[in-house]
């Protein structure tokens, strides 16, 4: 996902889309690695606080690349029909959930449960923070607060409808994320006044450069 993405629709989209689909799921539907990034430093990574052992991260990188392997393969047979495609991914997805269980303990099957639904309760008071957020730096009125809220449900809605669109392609969900991101930020430039509008994208911008500097910081650490 393009860091260009308004602030509180980054969240949205996180929160949506993590109630929406498993840990173990959620890297492979493309919706964008900056996203899963994301996902982890907010505080649920699938399998850093499972207490794996030796055995079983060795286990599970070798089922993780031979997923990976076989999807990028899928994903890049362009002779195959759609149908074939969806009937192959699903084998795959069923293929990779059951070799993952097959490694955890029933507790580390129970912790990473556990885990998603805090996770989730998380970025929904984060959703509901941001918005406060936005209301005290942007001076929006109640009526304003309202309209944005409604664009946020509808947009969880239209991102729930397509995650589960099974005639679509990956790459074309990939573009009517897009296009949904596009007609939410017109959405809510209609809301804004001029002054605000300005303001919300100066905001971006310096959170944009908050984020590259720590990316880069983690990046000269390593």
């Amino acid at each position: 996902m393009k860091r260009l993405v308004t602030l509180f629709s980054a969240l949205f989209l996180i929160a949506g889309l993590a109630s929406a689909q498993t840990a173990d799921s959620a890297a492979h539907h493309g919706f964008g690695g900056r996203k899963m990034a994301m996902h982890r430093r907010g505080g649920f990574d699938n399998t850093r606080r499972l207490n794996l052992t030796d055995d079983q991260k060795k286990q599970m990188k070798a089922a993780n690349d031979d997923y990976h392997k076989q999807l990028a393969a899928l994903q890049g047979n362009d002779k195959i029909s759609l149908g074939d495609y969806k009937t192959q991914l699903a084998a795959l997805h069923k293929s990779h959930r059951e070799q993952v269980s097959s490694i955890l303990t029933d507790d580390q099957k129970k912790m990473m449960a556990d885990g998603r639904k805090r996770f989730s309760g998380r970025m929904h008071n984060a959703n509901a923070a941001n918005l406060d957020k936005m209301k005290q730096n942007l001076g929006l009125s109640d009526d304003q607060v309202a309209k944005i809220k409604t664009q946020r449900e509808q947009l969880h809605t239209q991102l729930q409808s397509l995650h589960s669109d099974s005639t679509l392609l990956p790459a074309q969900k990939k573009e009517k994320v897009k296009e949904l991101f596009a007609a939410q930020k017109e959405e809510i430039k209609s809301v804004l006044t001029a002054d605000q509008y300005a303001k919300l994208q100066s905001l971006q911008k310096q959170r944009i450069n908050r984020m590259r500097r720590i990316d880069g910081d983690k990046l000269q650490v390593k």
